[in-house]
């Protein structure tokens, strides 16, 4: 699950990346993520460094070098976009959003990341989440069901993608810049940009299209909606709240 997450830094998250490590044979410092605090509060004020361990990609970046110890690939180069490692994470981006790639930029992880339309991203996600249903992908299957029974894992116990595949069984998963994906493993799902780069919005408007679309209950929608949308406060207090306008409903 750490592979898929953009994890809050706790403590038991920064154990599973260093079990990681130690099954491919390396330690921190070879992961090429940036060192960073803790996002969880806790192991925030806990903390009395930045660390690798404790940046929110650093199960990807675990991963990485565990694939390159599997497949016998160079690991001090693994980011390079030439990498025969990044070579296959493009070619996988491709088959399943059904784009050609013709574009890479870098990650705030230091990783490349491959650019894809936003149809092309939903498209993506529910080949993945999908696969459950169908049972035609036995390895994304797996990933699927990994993250929907370790749902803390992929972001952090109450935080919004926590909470979303706990509470309604579906995949959950933020991205920068105002990026979120759901899906169900019916293989309905959603992708949100939000144009300003903020998530304060994305979670809510990816709930209200899942829910349009009668495969998620709209009751257990709004207990989510509740616990993970932020509050709107003035002076400490609510004076406001996150609604979905009427454009996103008639859409």
């Amino acid at each position: 699950m750490l592979a898929t997450a953009s994890h809050a830094g706790t403590d038991a998250h920064q154990q599973v990346v260093a079990t990681m490590l130690d099954r491919a044979g390396h330690v921190e410092d070879d992961l090429l993520c940036p060192p960073d605090w803790p996002s969880d509060p806790a192991a925030g004020r806990a903390a009395v460094e930045r660390r690798r361990l404790a940046m929110n990609c650093s199960g990807k970046h675990a991963a990485f070098l565990l694939a390159c110890e599997h497949a016998g690939w160079d690991p001090a180069t693994y980011t390079s976009l030439d990498h025969p490692l990044q070579v296959a994470v493009r070619e996988t981006v491709a088959e399943a959003t059904g784009e050609v790639v013709d574009h890479a930029g870098v990650d705030g992880c230091g990783a490349p990341v491959f650019a894809t339309t936003v149809t092309g991203l939903a498209r993506g996600i529910s080949r993945l989440t999908g696969s459950v249903g169908r049972g035609d992908d036995a390895h994304a299957a797996h990933l699927v069901r990994a993250v929907l029974d370790d749902a803390w894992a992929l972001d952090g116990p109450g935080r919004a993608n926590t909470v979303t595949i706990d509470e309604l069984g579906v995949l959950a998963k933020l991205g920068a810049e105002g990026v979120m994906v759901m899906g169900t493993t019916e293989g309905v799902a959603v992708a949100v940009k939000v144009l300003d780069g903020s998530l304060r919005a994305a979670t809510l408007v990816a709930l209200e299209l899942l829910s349009a679309q009668g495969v998620v209950d709209a009751d257990a929608v709004a207990r989510v909606e509740a616990r993970t949308v932020e509050r709107v406060l003035g002076g400490g207090v609510p004076v406001g709240r996150l609604r979905p306008g009427r454009g996103l409903l008639a859409a």
